[in-house]
């Protein structure tokens, strides 16, 4: 066993790896249907608004599925911009582990986007919600807090992969990779929590859709 296949069955919620992949493959599923729906969303100068599109509806499913499973989490929004509107990452704290999302395209491939090499960004306070940070790095390393990478991408707009990863330190390499896709979702309330996904991307698809219209709109001038 891996270690962070050993670390996650140790020190981690056993159903954290199902609920994740869970909420990637559900958000996926919505943005297929939407884009099948919106023919906005189907011209060929759209289709650069549907990474922005996935990246907002996997935040949304991976928060409403922590919240409706019996997962102890907190949720924070992250800003990578010192301007009001600017770009947010999603990170979250779990018992054992610290986790942002991030898509690629290949499985195993590691983030190159400057916020993931930033620890001092991404990894600004103490965590230690649910037990001490120390335990935890003994485990690996002093340099290496316990911060999991959720990999998730494909070609063409298509998942073909949900993975979790070790960074090393300054993320240039992962310290192992683990890929969590067909993890099983151990929970009872599955048809609950998928109701209420969906009414959940209804209701930001409706926002984001009035943007999509407006850049439409800009672009047929």
């Amino acid at each position: 066993m891996g270690i962070l296949s050993k670390h996650l069955k140790e020190k981690c919620d056993p159903n954290l790896p199902g609920i994740l992949s869970l909420s990637v493959k559900e958000a996926y599923r919505f943005l297929d249907d939407l884009i099948e729906q919106q023919k906005i969303l189907q011209r060929p100068e759209m289709k650069q608004t549907w990474g922005h599109i996935r990246r907002g509806l996997v935040d949304v499913a991976i928060k409403q599925v922590l919240q409706s499973s019996n997962v102890q989490h907190e949720i924070a929004d992250k800003t990578t911009s010192r301007y009001r509107n600017g770009h947010t990452y999603l990170m979250v704290e779990v018992k054992g582990a610290i986790i942002t999302p991030a898509k690629i395209r290949r499985s195993g491939q590691v983030p190159n986007k400057a916020i993931y090499r930033n620890k001092g960004s991404i990894l600004n306070k103490q965590f230690n919600l649910f037990e001490d940070i120390a335990d935890i790095n003994s485990e690996y390393d002093e340099s290496n807090l316990p911060f999991l990478i959720l990999t998730y991408g494909g070609f063409n707009h298509k998942l073909e992969f949900v993975s979790l990863g070790l960074p090393e330190t300054g993320v240039k390499d992962w310290i192992d990779y683990v890929n969590i896709t067909n993890a099983p979702v151990l929970i009872d309330n599955k048809d609950d929590i998928s109701n209420d996904l969906q009414l959940t991307f209804t209701s930001e698809a409706k926002k984001i859709m009035r943007g999509v219209e407006n850049e439409g709109e800009k672009g047929s001038i």
